[in-house]
This record gives C-alpha cells, structure tokens and sequence, in this order.
C-alpha cells in the first residue's frame, strides 16, 4: 500500500505538470527521433522514462538508465513502415561493475528511390534519403539510489539527388536522472537533444547558398514505473514536453514468467499494443518483441520487431 500510495502521488504531480494534450511535433528537425525506439518501449506507448527492467532501449528515454543496467545485451530492430520508409536500430548494452553501465546504438532511417522531376514535369531521376545517428552513453549509480547518465550523439542527414548531393551533420546531448524508491517504483527525469542540430553548406547547391542550421526541439520527460504488488503487473507512465508540443504516455506490461508479454499503451491518443517471448537460441537468452503503432496522420501503420540477445 505505501508503494500504491507513493505511485499516486507521484504520478498526479506529473500529470499536474502537464495537463494540456496536444499533438503533432513531426514537421520539425530529427522528427524521426522522435518516434520511439524498441518494439517494447513503443508498445508500452514510448513512456519508458523511468523503468523497472531495463533493456537495450532504455537509455534512449533516459540516459540515466543505463546505470540500472545488469545484463550485457545486443539487439537489433527493424520497423516495418508505410510509403517505403525505413528505420532500423542496432545497438549494445552493458553493465560496467561496481555501479554503472553504457550503450552505444545506430539509428538509420529514411526513404529512397522518390521520383525526382524537372521544371517542364518530365521525370529526371531518383532521390534517395537518408538519416542517421549514432549513440555514445554513460551512467552512473550513485549510494545505490540515484543514477546520472549522459549520452553524446552524432547526427547526419543526407539527400542524394544524383549530380547534386545534401549532406548536414552535428552533435547533441541527451541528460538524465533516476532515482530508485524501492526495487518496485522508479521515477525519472531526462533532457534530450540539447543543442542537436544539423549544419549545411549549400553553396554548391543554390546560387545565394550559404550555411543552414536546423535546430532539433529539446525534449524534457519526467516518468514513473511501479512493478505492481501482482507480480505478473508492471505500469508506467510519462509526461513529455518539447519546444512545441506536450504529451502524455501510459504503458502496463503483463508477463508470465519472463518468457511471455502482453503490452498496452496509450501514446498521447494513439493506442499501441504488442507481445514478447522469451526463449534460449543456443547458449544466449533471447527475447523477440513485437509492436504495433498506428498511424499520426493516416500515413499507415508500422509494424515493429526488435530481437535482445543476453550474452550473459
């Protein structure tokens, strides 16, 4: 009961912050950072801010998440999108002894062979389009409660055109705190893509070219995860809020002996859900999880796989 007591408190202090619901932030730069990462965490409606079983995506939400870690864990992801899009993920985790732990991971995403034409309507080529970022993060676990974690990225964006090529690129950060009340109720706080931005010259390009910068909107998250006093019960809930927009995500997971999931979540108004099983592929533990996200704007839904290898 005082868990159940300290969850609520907690929970309506992060809604009181963030009570208005608005959607949309995809028109601006890095949108497909935003999407979420992991077939669990999107299942479970992007609210992995704070966890209370930590994976290969965590630090993702949270850098500060990684401290937490106690498994060494590969894992690869691949979204099945609409209109020929593509986002995939490869990534690795681990436990750094005595109190702390780092990922690295690669997102690459984008579309290719659009239909390129020219100023009279006649089809001139191709475009092909592409982003990436690549992932460096540490935490730290601090008097066994708090955890601080950091993680530096690489960005890249590129358009080939055939002749005429884009190439942007630049760094950001992503900050993050989480403190553990108990082995059953995590809350967290994280600050990401402070400072990321793409940098472009496009002298070559365009006759008044010059040097462009595309800012990517701070996202800052505060969240709580309770494993419930039924054991096969675990809810999180997170509040989000970017230079534009503000969010909410809620997500219950039930497990069955870690080898079968069923998840739920709510992703601002969208309603995900998805499923995992556990299994040993020879000598390595494996989960296979699954995702379904419906569309924002009827663009189509994504279909998405991730597979976790435990090395130990």
């Amino acid at each position: 009961m005082k868990n159940t007591r300290i969850l609520i408190v907690a929970v309506a202090i992060l809604m009181w912050m963030g009570m208005s619901f608005a959607d949309g932030n995809g028109g601006y730069a890095g949108a497909y950072l935003r999407i979420g990462l992991g077939a669990r965490q999107q299942a479970l409606g992007n609210s992995a801010v704070a966890v209370t079983q930590v994976d290969a995506y965590s630090f993702f939400y949270n850098p500060a998440l990684s401290g937490l870690q106690e498994k060494r864990i590969f894992t690869l992801s691949h979204s099945f999108m609409s209109l020929d899009r593509r986002f995939n993920f490869i990534g690795f985790s681990t436990k750094i002894p005595p109190g702390a732990g780092m990922s690295i991971g690669w997102i690459n995403s984008g579309v290719d062979h659009l239909d390129s034409y020219d100023m009279l309507g006649q089809k001139s080529g191709s475009i092909d389009h592409g982003f990436n970022a690549i992932y460096f993060n540490f935490a730290r676990l601090i008097a066994h409660k708090f955890s601080v974690g950091v993680t530096i990225k690489h960005v890249r964006e590129s358009l080939d055109m055939g002749h005429d090529n884009y190439h942007s690129s630049g760094w950001g950060w992503d900050f993050g705190l989480a403190y553990l009340v108990n082995k059953n109720l995590v809350l967290g706080a994280s600050l990401r893509d402070v400072g990321t931005k793409l940098t472009a010259n496009t002298e070559k390009l365009f006759e008044f070219g010059g040097t462009t910068v595309d800012k990517f909107p701070k996202i800052f998250s505060v969240g709580a995860a309770y494993q419930t006093p039924l054991p096969w019960l675990r809810l999180q809930y997170a509040f989000e809020r970017t230079d534009y927009v503000q969010r909410h995500h809620l997500g219950a997971e039930m497990v069955y002996r870690n080898i079968l999931a069923l998840r739920l979540g709510l992703d601002q108004s969208r309603l995900t859900f998805g499923a995992g099983m556990g299994f040993k592929l020879w000598k390595f533990f494996t989960k296979l999880d699954y995702a379904f996200v419906p569309s924002v704007v009827d663009e189509g839904g994504s279909h998405v796989f991730s597979w976790q290898f435990y090395l130990n």
